[in-house]
């Protein structure tokens, strides 16, 4: 049905003012565009009618016609000139100039363009962006159906700052509801999360249209939205020449850099673009820009060594030194080195080496085999650079086991060197320790972590028996206690042992390994994790900030770190280490379910709404991911959505109390309080025979306005040492009791406060 047809506005020879219609051009998500003639200047324009609700008041109204003048004053021969705004029954109304000619999305059509006309109509485009850039106007929906090329030629930029004017609804649009919008494959990164945009914003969406006008197909292609968004703000494109030989190196690395996810990476402006692509145009090699040269390696990662054994039991082997090589190289800080939970992830992978990287955003991939014959080992890597595909090194190691620790700092003293990262006097002297260990406790202690990493509960039995066997072996094999310390904690953190006795064999483990080598990283990691879930969330911190200064390459002490800043309140060094995590492993549910917290808690729920859905993308089955969802869309208001999540998170999550809490806290939300208090009563009277947080009932009791309530299960919930305690500065739902005179001293009591008050 036409959203219009009850205002009687869009039939052929209505009148709008002085304005005639008399044919629609076509419609969008903003409204609806016609031809139109201009009775008093007898002149044909096209009219874009808004969507009803776009200027939805007075008020909406005058800032829309003070923008639309500013905007009439855009005089560009690439830009199409806006000459009016009104309204009329209802109905709000651009008029514009009416270009006439075929629409560079209809050019594309047909294919990628010649590369003399890429850099022609590029530059052109630029020039115009750049034009409206000086006069403080941004596009921010640059797509080639914005684009019409006139009967010459010359393109000519439509609805220029109408993303402005209705206050960037379609980006809005998107992060609100996931919906996918016809400039999605077009939009920054930053957009999608509701960043702050500027005329970086632009510059990425003409990179997007370049490398489209250059390829014939988009950088990032997938169906489902959710998919798309992902590897828009995730994975790095595909290099132009992969697809397209013969583009000129200038040319692809414009596009690379216009491309780039960080928008401080970007050309500094349209007009540098411009510029570059004139050079390409008249046939030069060079012009006024320099094209930064990417070919140095910022980023690697090393996929898991292939088992060349035959054996499938030496596949602990083969994995634990893929984890090795990792931990040396990430040791170094000028290196970015992918974790190996996303790394593992490609094991057995056919997809090629440049996809790979593409995916994980990295400059280089580290890939060989691995084969332990009796007390010998033989490793085979090579280096591949990511966007040539071409091998970097190659080499072959043949040594003594009990010599295997010296074998992978060799590798990573090769790979250093090899992609010329500057060491630190402190690096340069860990990689060139030489170290020998008892062989046989060295591959228990791959046997325990390779059966970690599987995470079941029969898994992590296994994993403990060896742990414990590599001590019997080597009492003082610092790293064989920091394993023992890392299987008692994920069985905490899973529910599978008691904390009280898993936890306290964790820290004794952890605090020997540290003892025994005061450098490794693991060792301070652990004792970190543990005590913030010990309540000692300052002392957590300093212990997890030693870790990363040991080994900037752990995600998950960045991810830790992250956790225990927020919950001190330090909101944007809390966003930043969580971010930093996700660099590091970008396939990781769990650690992007980390940023949406840190963001959540920053009651900066929108950004929030994001990260949780790309942690669903990762992996649907994660129920902690759903729930926090539903959190941040109930902040929202958005409570239908949410109660959608919250049943979803409940159905994964086993029974567990979390998302029953979560729908009790919407029903408070929404007005349902007798709903509200109905499972209030359920949770608290189920504590007799399962397991349910005080802090939980104590958190809905605030939701529901029960003051003193709240504080009784507080006290209920430090006296049972609750972990949700750590949430007591920073949690949204506490905001009903937060200016009671009792909530500062408690968050004293607990160890949250960092001498300020307030979130």
């Amino acid at each position: 049905m036409n959203p219009h047809a009850d205002a009687g506005a869009t039939r052929t020879g209505t009148t709008l003012g002085r304005y005639r219609l008399l044919d629609r051009l076509g419609a969008g998500g903003m409204g609806e565009v016609w031809r139109a003639h201009d009775a008093n200047l007898d002149r044909d324009v096209a009219i874009k009618l808004l969507a009803p609700g776009a200027v939805a008041d007075a008020t909406t109204t005058e800032r829309f016609r003070r923008e639309a003048l500013a905007l009439s004053r855009l005089s560009h021969p690439g830009v199409a000139t806006i000459f009016d705004f009104d309204a009329q029954d209802g109905t709000a109304f651009l008029v514009m100039e009416l270009v006439s000619g075929g629409s560079l999305e209809a050019r594309l059509t047909d294919g990628p363009l010649p590369i003399v006309e890429i850099a022609q109509l590029g530059a052109a485009i630029a020039d115009a962006i750049a034009e409206a850039h000086q006069r403080g106007i941004l596009h921010r929906d640059l797509k080639p159906a914005n684009i019409v090329l006139t009967p010459a030629g010359q393109p000519k930029i439509l609805d220029f700052g109408i993303a402005r004017l209705l206050g960037n609804a379609e980006s809005a649009k998107l992060t609100q509801t996931g919906m996918l919008i016809g400039s999605l494959p077009y939009m920054a990164p930053e957009q999608l999360t509701g960043d702050t945009d500027d005329a970086r914003t632009d510059i990425y969406a003409l990179g997007v249209m370049l490398f489209e006008m250059t390829t014939g197909r988009r950088p990032f292609v997938k169906e489902r939205p959710e998919a798309l968004m992902f590897e828009i703000f995730g994975n790095a494109a595909p290099a132009v020449r992969s697809l397209r030989a013969e583009t000129p190196p200038a040319l692809d690395r414009l596009i690379d850099d216009c491309l780039a996810k960080d928008p401080a990476r970007r050309p500094a402006s349209a007009s540098d673009v411009a510029a570059t692509l004139r050079s390409l145009g008249s046939g030069t090699t060079s012009g006024p820009v320099a094209i930064p040269v990417h070919d140095a390696i910022r980023a690697i990662a090393v996929l898991p060594l292939r088992n060349v054994s035959g054996d499938p039991t030496q596949e602990y082997f083969a994995d634990g030194l893929t984890e090795a090589i990792i931990s040396d190289l990430s040791r170094i800080k000028a290196l970015r080195v992918i974790s190996r939970t996303s790394a593992m992830q490609y094991k057995g992978s056919t997809k090629t080496l440049p996809e790979i990287a593409r995916e994980l955003n990295v400059d280089a991939v580290l890939e060989g085999s691995a084969h332990l014959v009796g007390e010998r080992v033989r490793v085979s890597v090579q280096l591949i650079a990511a966007r040539s595909d071409e091998t970097l090194w190659a080499d072959r190691y043949d040594r003594q086991l009990d010599d295997v620790l010296t074998l992978q700092s060799d590798v990573a003293e090769t790979v250093a060197r090899e992609v010329a990262v500057q060491l630190t006097p402190e690096e340069a002297g860990h990689l060139a320790q030489r170290q020998v260990v008892n062989p046989e406790a060295h591959l228990e202690v791959l046997k325990a972590r390779h059966s970690m990493f599987a995470g079941t509960k029969d898994a992590l039995e296994v994993a403990l028996r060896h742990a414990r066997r590599a001590l019997d072996l080597a009492p003082d094999y610092p790293v064989a206690w920091a394993a023992l310390a890392d299987c008692q904690i994920v069985r905490v953190m899973r529910g599978m042992a008691p904390p009280a006795e898993a936890g306290a064999e964790a820290w004794s483990a952890a605090t020997r390994a540290r003892e025994l080598d005061p450098a490794l990283a693991d060792a301070w990691s652990s004792l970190g994790i543990i005590a913030s879930y010990q309540r000692d969330v300052p002392g957590g911190l300093e212990l997890l900030t030693r870790a990363v200064e040991l080994n900037p390459g752990l995600a998950f002490a960045h991810a830790m770190r992250g956790i225990a800043l927020i919950a001190l309140g330090r909101t944007e060094e809390a966003v930043a280490s969580s971010q930093r995590a996700i660099a590091l492993d970008p396939l990781s549910s769990i650690i992007r379910t980390g940023l949406g917290d840190a963001l959540y808690y920053a009651r900066e729920f929108q950004q929030s709404v994001f990260h949780y859905t790309m942690a669903i993308e990762l992996d649907p089955r994660f129920d902690g991911a759903h729930t926090d969802l539903a959190r941040s869309l109930e902040a929202l208001g958005r409570f239908e959505e949410a109660r959608t999540a919250y049943e979803t998170g409940r159905r994964l999550a086993g029974g567990i109390a979390g998302p029953t809490f979560g729908l009790a806290h919407l029903e408070a939300a929404a007005g349902n309080t007798i709903e509200a208090r109905r499972i209030l009563a359920e949770l608290t009277a189920a504590r007799g025979s399962r397991v349910v947080s005080a802090w939980g009932i104590a958190a809905l009791h605030a939701s529901l306005g029960d003051v003193d309530e709240a504080f009784a299960w507080l006290e209920t919930a430090i006296a049972e040492n609750a972990s949700g305690l750590m949430w007591l500065r920073m949690h949204p739902r506490l905001d009903p009791i937060r200016n009671d005179p009792r909530y500062w001293p408690m968050v004293v009591r607990v160890g949250l406060d960092d001498g300020g008050e307030g979130a």
